[in-house]
C-alpha cells in the first residue's frame, strides 16, 4: 500500500510541474486555457494506478440500491457526451446517486430526469450519479474505450468503469417539439433613457472598448441602439471607449452602445467541458479557428475591455445563441450556427483576455469557439435560427423600434393572442405586406418582461409603480369558455401523516374545500402503516363531497414482479368502492408518481387485472419518459405533467411543456401541475437532495393564469403539493410528521396564506369566471436571506439553482375598490395605487421584518405585520430558500 501511495504522491507532484506548461488549447479541453491538457492525462494515470482500491481509498461508499427496472431508449433531449474521469476529492456528479444491480443508461437517465438534473453518469457497472454541474477535480474526457464495464442490467451496454463515468447530458434545444417558426422576445433588464433603431449602410472598424454584459446592452442608464446593414470589414485595434455591440438578424444588424462596465468573474477548471461560473451553464470547447471578414460566428458581436471567457459565454447564452467565440483578447462573437467550413489551428489563439491574464481569448484573426451543451438559463425551447433578443418585438429587415422608460422600477406582464388590457404600460406591434414593421414600448418605470408575440398581437397591462418597486395586474379577467367539467386536486403525501387521526384528515379536508380544491391525490408508498392512514382519509371524507384517489409512488413501491403487480391491484381494490373515491368518466381514478421504469406490464398485470375484478380505472400516471410513447400506451388514459409546475432554469415558466404534452397525448386527458415553490436541502448522508426551482415573479399566480387561459384544452389541474414539506411546495398547514431534517427549513415558514389565492384561481379555472372580491386582502411572501449569501454554519452547502432566484418581497393585493397599498421590508417602504381586482406587487428586500397595509379614504382596511415571525438577513447561519407567506386574513 505504502509504495503505491508514495508513487501517487510523486505523480501528483509531477502533475503540479506539468501545470506550469503553456496551454495547449486542444479541442475538447476543460477551459480555462491556463491549465494544460497533459495535466488531465496525469490525473487519469493516477486514477488507473489507484483503480484496485476504487472509492474506498477516499472514504467513498456505494450508494443505496434502487428497485430493479426495465430498459427502453433514451428520452428525447438526452444524448451521449462521452467517457469522463471521476473526481478524487469529491464525486464528480453530486446531485443524487443510487446503485442498482439492474442498472442501464436509461434507468440512470430517467431517475436524473425525474429530479430535474441535466447530467447523468453511470459508473462501475451499477452506480448512477446525477447533477447539473461538475464537482471536484475530475471531468477529463477519455477515450470511449476506457468506459468498458458492462451494465448490471444489460451487459451489452457500458456503465463506466473504475474511476470513469459514461456521461449523458440533456439539451432542450434538441427536442423535436421546439418550433422553428416562433420568435421569443425577452427583455432581461430594466431600460432607461431612449433608443431608436433604423436601417443604414455602413462599414465598421473592430475596436476594444469598455466592459459590457449582455444585460447592460438593454438595461444601462444611457443606452442607444441603432440597426444597420453594416458588414465588418475593418482591422482590429485596441482602445478604451464606450462599449459597442452588433447583432445581425434576418438581414438587419442591430448595434448597441453603452457607457458603463460590468465586472466579470474569473474561472479555472481542468475537464473537457467549460462550465460558465457565472450561471453554471456548460460549454464544449471546439478549438481555435481561423477567422475572416465573413466571420465564423456572424450573428452577433460585442467588444469588452474587461472580457473573460465567462463574460462572453454568458452574453451569448442570454441572447439565446448556441455558439460563442472569443477573439483578440476583447471581442466576443455569437451565432446560432457555425460556418460550413472551419479551419482549426491551436497555435494561433495566443492573446490573453483583457479581463483575465490567466486565460487566452483567441488571437489576431483567430477565434476560440465554444458550443453550449447544458444551459442554466432555461429548459424551454427556443428558435435556434432566431434566438431571443433584447428588443420589444422581433426585429427584421426594415424594422424600426422605439423604447422609452424612466425610474428604476420593473413591471411584469405575460401575453397571449386573446389578451387585451389597458393602462400605462403598452406593447404593440403592427405590420402590413411589404411595409415597415414598428414596435413601441412606453413604461412608467423601467420594465423587466418576457413575452412571446406575433405580428397580430396587441397587448397592454395596467401598471403603477414608484421608486424601486413594481406592480402589475392579473393577465386577464376574461376566462375562455368551456362546457367540460374541470377539476382541481392537491397532492397529499401520506408518508408525512404517520401521527394523523381522523380529525387531522377532517381539518385538511375542510381547509382544502374552502380553497376550492375538489380532492386529494393520496401519494402512497411502501410503508405498511400508510394504507391505514389512507383508510382514515376515506372515512373522514365520507359524504362531504370531497374526493380522494391513490397516487402510487413508484419510487417507493416495488414493480418488478407479478407479486408486486398483485400488491398494486390490491391497494386500488381496497378503496375503489369507497363513497369518497374520485371518478372520471365513471371510472375509478388512479395515478402514480413515476413508473416508466417498472418491469411489470401495466396493461395486463394492472389495468386488465383490475378490470377482471370488476374495477374499471381511469389511469392517469405521472411518467418521466419519452412523450412520443404516450399515444401508443393503451393502458394510460392520460398523463400528469409533474414538472410543468416549475421553470427548470433561470427564467420564468412558460407553457411550452404543456403544449408538448397535449400534442403528444392526442385524445388522451392532460393534467397540468401548479405549484408555489420548490426547495429541498438534505445532506448526502440523508436524502441527498439540495436544489431549488425558480419560484420568483409570483409563480403561483402566473401558473394559475396560464392554466386558466388554456382551460379549453386543460381540464385537470393538480396542486403540488398540500404537504410535501421536504420540498417546500406545501400550501396546507405545517402538521403531521416532517421528513427528518426538513424542520430546519420548514418550521415557522407558513404557506397557508396562499389558500385564498388558490380559491380565487381554482374558481376561475373550474367555472369559467373569476369570483367577485368581497374582502380586501394582502398576501405577501419572501425568503429569509439574500440569494447569494454565504451561510456561516451549513455543512450541506448552497443549493443548485440558488443563482436563479432574486431578492424581492412579493405581494398580491385583492382589492374591493381602488386603494393605496404600502409595503415595508426592513427600512424600505414603498406605496402603490391599485385598482379594484387583483394586483401583483414587489419591492426589494432589506434586512428586517416585512409588513403591508391597504388604505382607502384615509382608513386602513387590511394589514399584515410579520413582526418577529420573519426576518430577512444577508448573513444567515444556515441556508434556507423556502418562502415565508403572510396574509392579512390569517
Amino acid at each position: 500500500m505504502a509504495p503505491i501511495l508514495e508513487t501517487a504522491v510523486s505523480l501528483l507532484a509531477l502533475a503540479g510541474t506539468v501545470a506550469e506548461a503553456t496551454p495547449l488549447l486542444k479541442p475538447g479541453r476543460h477551459a480555462s486555457p491556463g491549465v494544460a491538457n497533459v495535466l488531465s492525462s496525469s490525473k487519469r494515470s493516477l486514477h488507473n494506478l489507484l483503480a484496485r482500491y476504487y472509492g474506498s481509498t477516499y472514504g467513498f461508499t456505494k450508494p443505496s440500491p434502487l428497485p430493479e427496472k426495465r430498459d427502453t431508449s433514451l428520452p428525447d433531449g438526452w444524448s451521449v457526451f462521452g467517457c469522463v474521469a471521476e473526481s478524487t476529492d469529491a464525486r464528480l456528479l453530486q446531485g443524487f446517486a443510487f446503485s442498482s444491480s439492474s442498472l442501464t443508461p436509461l434507468l440512470c437517465v430517467n431517475e436524473c430526469t425525474k429530479l430535474g438534473y441535466t447530467m447523468a453518469g453511470t459508473e462501475y457497472g451499477d452506480e448512477c450519479y446525477c447533477a447539473n454541474s461538475y464537482s471536484g477535480n475530475g471531468g477529463g474526457l477519455a477515450d470511449d474505450s476506457t468506459c468498458s464495464m458492462g451494465c448490471g442490467g444489460d451487459s451489452s451496454e457500458t456503465c463506466g468503469t473504475t474511476w470513469y463515468l459514461n456521461l449523458y447530458t440533456y439539451n432542450s434545444s434538441s427536442l423535436a417539439s421546439c418550433s422553428s417558426d416562433s420568435t421569443t422576445t425577452s427583455s432581461v433588464a430594466s431600460v432607461s433613457a431612449s433608443s431608436t433603431a433604423s436601417e443604414s449602410s455602413a462599414s465598421a472598424t473592430e475596436s476594444a472598448t469598455s466592459s459590457l454584459d449582455v444585460a447592460t446592452l438593454i438595461a444601462d442608464a444611457s443606452s442607444t441602439e441603432s440597426a444597420s446593414s453594416s458588414q465588418i470589414t475593418g482591422t482590429e485595434t485596441a482602445s478604451s471607449a464606450s462599449a459597442t455591440a452588433t447583432s445581425s438578424e434576418a438581414g438587419a444588424t442591430i448595434t448597441a452602445s453603452a457607457t458603463s462596465s460590468v465586472a466579470t468573474s474569473s474561472f479555472t477548471s481542468t475537464a473537457s467541458i467549460y462550465e460558465d461560473s457565472d450561471n453554471a451553464s456548460e460549454w464544449y470547447a471546439l478549438g481555435c479557428a481561423i477567422d475572416s471578414s465573413d466571420r465564423v460566428l456572424s450573428e452577433y458581436s460585442v467588444d469588452m475591455s474587461d472580457m473573460t471567457i465567462n463574460s462572453c459565454l454568458s452574453a451569448c447564452e442570454d441572447l439565446g445563441y448556441k455558439y460563442a467565440g472569443v477573439e483578440f483578447g476583447e471581442e466576443c462573437y455569437c451565432s446560432s450556427t457555425l460556418a460550413s467550413a472551419v479551419t482549426y489551428d491551436e497555435d494561433q489563439c495566443n492573446v490573453v483576455c483583457n479581463g483575465d491574464e490567466a486565460e487566452t481569448c483567441g488571437g489576431t484573426w483567430a477565434i476560440e469557439i465554444f458550443e453550449l451543451i447544458s444551459s442554466a438559463v432555461s429548459s424551454s425551447c427556443s428558435n435556434s435560427t432566431a434566438p431571443a433578443t433584447s428588443s420589444v418585438a422581433s426585429l427584421t429587415s426594415g424594422v424600426s423600434a422605439t423604447v422609452t422608460a424612466s425610474a428604476s422600477s420593473s413591471a411584469a406582464t405575460s401575453t397571449s393572442e386573446t389578451l387585451s388590457e389597458s393602462a400605462p404600460e403598452t406593447v404593440s406591434q403592427s405590420a402590413s405586406a411589404n411595409e415597415t414593421e414598428s414596435a413601441t414600448a412606453s413604461l412608467t418605470a423601467s420594465s423587466t418582461e418576457s413575452s412571446t408575440e406575433s405580428s397580430t398581437e396587441s397587448v397592454s397591462a395596467s401598471t403603477t409603480a414608484t421608486a424601486s418597486g413594481s406592480a402589475t395586474t392579473a393577465d386577464s379577467t376574461t376566462v375562455p369558455s368551456s362546457s367540460a367539467d374541470h377539476q382541481v386536486w392537491a397532492h397529499h403525501m401520506v408518508g408525512n401523516t404517520y401521527s394523523y387521526t381522523s380529525s387531522n384528515w377532517a381539518s385538511d379536508i375542510e381547509s382544502a374545500t374552502a380553497a376550492g380544491i375538489d380532492g386529494f391525490a393520496l401519494n402512497i408508498g411502501s410503508d405498511s402503516w400508510q394504507s391505514s392512514r389512507v383508510s382514515d382519509a376515506y372515512t373522514a371524507a365520507g359524504a362531504s363531497g370531497f374526493k380522494l384517489f391513490l397516487s402510487l409512488d413508484m419510487t417507493s413501491l416495488s414493480c418488478s414482479s407479478s407479486s408486486d403487480a398483485a400488491n398494486l391491484v390490491s391497494l386500488v381494490s381496497e378503496f375503489a368502492s369507497e363513497s369518497a373515491q374520485a371518478t372520471y368518466d365513471d371510472k375509478v381514478v388512479v395515478s402514480t408518481f413515476s413508473g416508466s421504469d417498472c418491469a411489470i406490464d401495466w396493461q395486463t398485470s394492472f389495468v386488465d387485472a383490475l378490470t377482471a375484478d370488476g374495477i374499471d380505472i381511469f389511469f392517469i400516471p405521472s411518467l418521466f419518459s419519452d412523450v412520443s410513447t404516450f399515444s401508443s400506451n393503451t393502458w394510460m388514459d392520460g398523463e400528469l405533467n409533474w414538472n410543468s409546475g416549475w421553470p427548470m432554469g433561470s427564467t420564468d415558466l412558460t407553457t411550452n411543456s404543456d403544449e408538448t404534452y397535449i400534442s403528444a397525448l392526442g385524445d388522451k386527458v392532460y393534467a397540468a401541475a401548479v405549484s408555489p415553490f420548490f426547495y429541498t436541502h438534505f445532506s448526502a448522508s440523508s436524502w441527498n437532495k439540495n436544489w431549488l426551482y425558480r419560484s420568483d415573479d409570483w409563480l403561483y399566480c402566473t401558473r394559475w393564469e396560464q392554466l386558466i387561459s388554456m382551460r379549453e384544452t386543460v381540464k385537470l389541474a393538480e396542486i403540488l403539493t398540500w404537504n410535501d414539506f421536504g420540498e417546500s411546495s406545501y400550501i396546507g398547514s405545517i402538521s403531521g410528521d416532517l421528513p427528518s431534517g426538513s424542520d430546519a427549513f420548514v418550521d415557522g415558514m407558513t404557506h397557508t396564506g396562499l389558500l385564498s389565492l388558490t380559491n380565487y384561481y381554482a374558481t376561475a379555472f373550474k367555472t369559467g369566471a373569476y369570483p367577485s372580491i368581497t374582502e380586501d386582502e394582502l398576501i405577501m411572501w419572501a425568503r429569509p436571506h439574500s440569494h447569494d449569501a454565504t451561510a456561516s454554519s451549513d455543512s450541506i452547502g448552497r443549493p443548485t439553482g440558488y443563482s436563479y432566484t432574486e431578492d424581492y418581497l412579493y405581494a398580491v393585493v385583492m382589492a374591493t375598490e381602488a386603494a393605496t397599498v404600502t409595503l415595508t421590508s426592513g427600512s424600505t417602504t414603498e406605496s402603490f395605487s391599485v385598482e379594484a381586482g387583483l394586483t401583483k406587487l414587489k419591492i426589494s428586500l432589506a434586512a428586517g421584518s416585512i409588513s403591508g397595509t391597504i388604505t382607502r379614504s384615509g382608513s386602513t382596511v387590511a394589514s399584515y405585520d410579520a413582526g418577529s415571525d420573519f426576518s430577512y438577513t444577508t448573513s444567515p447561519t444556515t441556508y434556507n430558500y423556502n418562502y415565508f407567506v403572510g396574509s392579512s386574513s390569517s
